[in-house]
């Protein structure tokens, strides 16, 4: 009889260079924006920048941190990170991490939550996508409303002065790479109130029904139609007649513009296959939006909106609130459902859908230039927020210090410079350390993955943040020491990209 094995984690360096994601955007990145450098629609500075730091992520030979056992001197070297809110996988695991146990430790107090996601028109989508005021007003519509039918259903019930609160996070995509703007919200299933004494107490409300869902679905897509008629953009019979203006930014730049467009419609944007919907493997045609159906409890859908509130946390359930908050907080991309796969004698992208469509689909193919270009849709302009509070979580309510668990923490990792390792002890003064924040991402994966990288894998002693190697002469020698590449991972020269798309190999 064989004794069971206790299941033990080790942490490993990831190793971007060798995913399917970096390769692609390594080997054709350049020739992307050579092509529509010679287009005359050059990529923005800031869409370049999020992928250069995409391709220094985790990658040693752009700097890393010494980290050191201080009981056998096990030394490791730990990469940083780009840190960006676009695409990269490693960062937005991360992100995702930190603001879950972020949200559930310190902010979202003992209640229950319903969670309320908010589809709109295709469209709405790009009009959402192209100007930042627009969507802030919109997104306010929408909060109001929720607000307002958790306040009404207080005041029938006789509760007075009732103040709700939520949290909503934008999310961009859809499962297959699209552009897809639409609203996550985390709600407070029930009411704050006031006691004579200025006592603040939680009161619970009965769970919204199939009609109530409608019935807030119908207000929500009225009051935005009646705001589109009232600025001009749709005439007294809901028809279109005129498009609200773009941000400088997109109007300054066609290749947003198209690549937001045709990511919306699920086409492809530029190059040979312009025009075309995107190549799928399955049974199914045509083009299914990942949006709620009229096939579950508390779901609607009604004049291209769509509400669904069919998922509710419980109370004492922090830990289904800290599931359902990382898969709000998740990012595009996982490394694991990337794949190359040849295709009619070409070398495509494939992306496994986590679940098919209902058409059957299951994978979506993108040539290499394809799928760049749906990255670049989906990288977040500047200075748009995709978290936002209201209620009495919003910054400015007189009770959000009453309400939340902790109002003084911060979320953010440890080190100034984010690395993998980030959050491991500093030999600093005592007046920097006060300095540090709430999370490493040491603690992060314990918590997620059962990795402790904060402890030696020798001895179990602890590990210390010795020095960040910043300068290039210094981590060439550290690096030829430790018989680690000290060399980046070569990127590919742009190249004539229709070249090998019209004659491949074969």
């Amino acid at each position: 009889m064989q004794l069971a094995r206790a299941q033990s984690y080790t942490y490993e360096r990831r190793r971007p260079e060798q995913t399917t994601c970096y390769r692609v955007v390594a080997d054709h990145l350049d020739t992307f924006l050579r092509d529509r450098q010679e287009e005359g629609r050059p990529v923005p500075e800031y869409i370049e920048k999020e992928f250069d730091a995409f391709l220094q992520c985790g990658i040693l030979a752009h700097g890393f941190l010494r980290i050191k056992c201080q009981e056998c001197d096990h030394e490791q070297a730990v990469a940083f990170s780009c840190k960006k809110r676009g695409f990269c996988p490693s960062c937005a695991g991360k992100r995702m991490a930190e603001t879950a146990a972020h949200m559930v430790d310190h902010v979202l107090p003992l209640a229950p939550y319903r969670q309320f996601v908010v589809t709109f028109p295709i469209t709405m989508r790009y009009w959402l996508q192209s100007n930042r005021k627009l969507y802030s007003k919109i997104h306010k519509l929408v909060m109001d409303k929720i607000h307002e039918y958790y306040k009404t259903k207080a005041n029938n019930l006789g509760i007075k002065n009732p103040m709700s609160g939520a949290v909503s996070y934008t999310q961009r995509w859809g499962s297959a790479l699209n552009l897809n703007p639409h609203m996550h919200v985390i709600a407070l299933d029930g009411v704050y109130t006031k006691l004579a004494d200025e006592t603040l107490i939680f009161r619970k409300l009965t769970s919204i029904n199939d009609g109530e869902v409608t019935e807030l679905l119908d207000q929500i897509s009225k009051r935005i139609i009646k705001y589109f008629k009232r600025a001009g953009y749709l005439d007294k019979e809901g028809q279109l007649v005129n498009h609200p203006e773009s941000d400088e930014l997109f109007m300054e730049h066609e290749v947003l513009q198209h690549a937001t467009y045709q990511s919306i419609r699920g086409k492809i944007a530029f190059g040979q296959n312009a025009g075309k919907k995107v190549t799928k493997i399955g049974s199914g045609f045509g083009f299914i939006e990942e949006i709620p159906l009229l096939k579950g409890k508390r779901c609607a859908s009604q004049n291209g909106f769509s509400l669904h509130a069919g998922t509710r946390i419980k109370t004492q359930d922090r830990v289904g609130l800290e599931r359902l908050i990382r898969y709000i907080a998740r990012g595009p991309l996982a490394n694991e459902r990337l794949s190359t796969a040849v295709h009619r004698g070409q070398t495509k992208v494939k992306l496994e859908l986590k679940k098919p469509f209902q058409d059957g689909t299951t994978d979506i193919l993108f040539t290499p230039l394809e799928f760049i270009e749906k990255l670049v849709a989906l990288i977040p302009p500047p200075r748009s927020h995709l978290v936002r509070w209201s209620g009495v979580f919003a910054s400015a309510s007189p009770v959000r210090r009453q309400v939340v668990l902790n109002p003084d923490a911060k979320k953010g990792f440890s080190l100034c410079r984010a690395g993998e390792g980030d959050g491991f002890k500093d030999k600093g003064s005592k007046e920097e350390r006060e300095l540090v924040k709430n999370y490493s991402w040491a603690r992060m994966l314990k918590r997620v993955f059962k990795i402790d990288v904060s402890s030696c894998q020798h001895c179990g002693g602890e590990m210390l943040n010795v020095s960040a190697i910043l300068k290039p002469m210094e981590i060439k020698r550290y690096l030829d020491h430790r018989g680690l590449p000290p060399s980046p991972p070569s990127r590919a020269p742009p190249r004539r990209s229709n070249i090998t798309e019209l004659f491949p190999e074969g």
